[in-house]
């Protein structure tokens, strides 16, 4: 026969097992449920981080967005194919640093003087070039030319530093007191010149004055050219030994270097420039 005393303290023993290994099975799901759910919100979170993200375009970045034109697509396209038909480059740099070094046909205005009537038409191609792509100008000049109607706008990728990196060839109005510059013109006095030209010697003389000045009189055979229009006539200058006459000798030499830098032509400053011409009673043409 079972003791039934035996029986039941047996019963209540086995029962207290039975509940301390529910609840270590309920603790060890609980921790697993846990670690399930930690690793899953990694994952989640480290595929969202490694997913690419939109990029938020403000309204008023869109509103100036922008084609760029990079240095050697611009190089081949002004110096190589020589083709600016159509094509309107514009310097928006301080003047000091455009008379310094600038890319050959280009204009200079700054975006405080923009517009200026006449210097750009309506329908050219224009290119925008700084000293970086990224300077606040650019954007500043974006707006004034939109503004004004101007759609078929490009930045020069880089800007001038680009196209120096890249040696493209530049401009410069000359600094009287560089010996680099010196070096690229020669002098003429003014009885040389008249000699040659009482001789009827055939030479190429390019008068850098005003139309107003040049038609009020100006040296026999000379072809008047203004100062502000060489680099966009430049195919005009078919000779490569030059005299250049102007206002002044700082003008002549300025427009000098100007021509031996884009065409590498010799050029020859009239010493005294025009006024010495005129008070010397030298033959003239109207």
């Amino acid at each position: 026969m079972f003791n039934k005393e035996k029986l039941a303290g047996r019963t209540s023993s086995s029962g207290r097992k039975l509940e301390k290994q529910e609840i270590l099975a309920l603790i060890l799901g609980f921790f697993l449920i846990l670690l399930v759910a930690i690793f899953t919100l990694t994952r989640s979170n480290q595929k969202i981080a490694s997913e690419p993200q939109s990029i938020i375009i403000e309204p008023e970045e869109k509103a100036y967005a922008h084609k760029t034109i990079n240095a050697k697509e611009l190089h081949k396209k002004i110096i190589v194919e020589n083709d600016t038909a159509g094509l309107a480059l514009l310097d928006i740099r301080p003047f000091e640093a455009y008379a310094k070094e600038h890319i050959v046909g280009s204009i200079n205005i700054v975006p405080e003087e923009f517009p200026e009537n006449g210097k750009i038409d309506a329908h050219d191609h224009i290119i925008v070039i700084s000293e970086k792509s990224t300077d606040p100008e650019v954007k500043n000049m974006l707006k004034k030319l939109k503004k004004e109607g101007f759609e078929n706008v490009s930045v020069l990728a880089g800007g001038m530093e680009a196209w120096t990196a890249m040696a493209g060839i530049t401009v410069t109005y000359g600094d009287p007191n560089s010996f680099v510059d010196q070096a690229k013109v020669s002098y003429v006095t003014q009885e040389k010149l008249n000699e040659a030209v009482e001789q009827k010697v055939p030479m190429f003389i390019i008068d850098v004055r005003s139309p107003e000045k040049f038609s009020n009189g100006h040296i026999p055979g000379a072809k008047n050219i203004p100062f502000e229009e060489l680099e966009k006539r430049r195919k005009e200058i078919t000779e490569k030994k030059v005299v250049v006459v102007g206002n002044n000798e700082l003008e002549e030499f300025q427009a000098s270097v100007q021509m031996y830098d884009m065409l590498l032509v010799s050029p020859y400053v009239l010493k005294g420039g025009m006024p010495k011409w005129l008070e010397n009673r030298f033959p003239i043409e109207k």
